[in-house]
């Protein structure tokens, strides 16, 4: 019997999580990469590398600001989406963030939007930050972008249950909080067939990353709240966004 893939295999590579999901706001990203790439001020030559990129609306915008941008996916579906975006700076690749795939190549390293966290031991997480550390030239920075588990659970006791209806289909999700996990089921009926996916994304707090970066070679140089780069407050902000240098 043919093992079943991870659920993020599965789901990310899914048009459904587009339709879920599409309504990211592409503005949104624009104001986020201009407030880390002003604060961060790369060099004009520097290369970016942005890891579990999607389909690139945060790489696109890098490229806008002039720098040399690799975009990496594990999603075939979503690098193919990216690489229809016409921009010279541009470049996409299929790939693991738990591999390495350009050693010693990048000045900055951006895994954004909770693109973290997906895998079943904490091992794999280890690896994907080793991996990012061997592409990382020496002195480059890691920009890890991470919900912030704290106010996440908050809001799951208050509302775990939620229907949205995109594209005249009905999701309907269940969130749950376990002692490892975010989770997040999502249920939905198209043409008359019912579907069912899952996110498992680890309840990592400051203390766990501040664990797995220091093992990992890397040093947390500062530490954001929100997408206005606003100071982390555990208890109330929406996210923790933290800078580290190899």
């Amino acid at each position: 019997m043919k093992d079943s893939k991870p659920w993020f295999e599965e789901w990310f590579d899914s048009p459904y999580y587009h339709i879920l999901y599409g309504h990211r706001d592409d503005n949104e990203a624009r104001l986020f990469i201009k407030q880390l790439l002003d604060k961060l001020k790369p060099q004009p030559d520097a290369e970016l590398l942005d890891l579990a990129c999607g389909k690139g609306r945060h790489a696109l915008q890098m490229a806008k600001r002039g720098y040399r941008v690799t975009g990496i996916d594990l999603s075939a579906n979503s690098i193919n989406a990216a690489q229809q975006l016409d921009h010279e700076n541009l470049e996409f690749h299929v790939g693991d963030m738990r591999h390495v795939h350009f050693p010693n190549r990048f000045d900055y390293v951006f895994n954004l939007f909770t693109s973290f966290g997906y895998f079943d031991s904490i091992h794999g997480h280890s690896e994907a930050l080793e991996a990012i550390y061997e592409q990382l030239k020496p002195g480059g920075i890691l920009v890890l972008d991470y919900l912030n588990a704290t106010r996440v659970e908050q809001e799951v006791l208050r509302a775990p249950n939620r229907e949205v209806t995109l594209e005249n289909i009905t999701f309907s999700t269940r969130k749950r909080i376990t002692d490892r996990f975010i989770s997040k089921e999502i249920s939905f009926t198209d043409n008359g067939e019912d579907f069912l996916f899952y996110e498992h994304v680890w309840r990592l707090n400051l203390s766990d990353f501040e664990e797995l970066l220091k093992k990992s070679g890397f040093k947390i140089q500062t530490i954001y709240g929100d997408y206005e780069l606003k100071s982390f407050t555990p208890a109330s902000s929406d996210r923790l966004i933290l800078i580290a240098e190899k």
